[in-house]
């Protein structure tokens, strides 16, 4: 999380810079329960409702995540300078994401069966 820079870059990114406290015990905290949670039998039973802005939240943060991820190791310029595909770049970055898509939408709606 440190080396990625998430924090500043979601602090810069809403110009909330008077909050960076506020994101740094948030993501403490909830690291933390989600810790527990994962390994107790906790169960928590939830509507659909309150479910979506959940998922939402967490496919944020796992998009700012991957996305800095793959920044700080420069997976796609290298990728395309190692394969020659300066040109092809954008098809590479969509064929990426419709995979991401298509695989999210596989494992839920298909494997896990909500």
């Amino acid at each position: 999380m440190t080396l990625l820079k998430i924090v500043p870059r979601a602090t810069q990114a809403t110009d909330t810079d008077d909050y960076i406290k506020l994101y740094e015990y948030s993501i403490t905290i909830g690291g933390t329960i989600a810790s527990f949670i994962y390994f107790s039998n906790f169960k928590l039973s939830i509507s659909k409702f309150f479910a979506i802005p959940v998922g939402i939240t967490i496919g944020i943060f796992f998009g700012l995540f991957a996305s800095a991820l793959a920044e700080v190791l420069n997976v796609v310029p290298v990728f395309a300078k190692k394969f020659k595909a300066k040109h092809e770049l954008q098809y590479i970055i969509g064929a990426l994401i419709f995979g991401k898509v298509v695989g999210a939408l596989y494992y839920w709606l298909i494997f896990k069966k909500v």
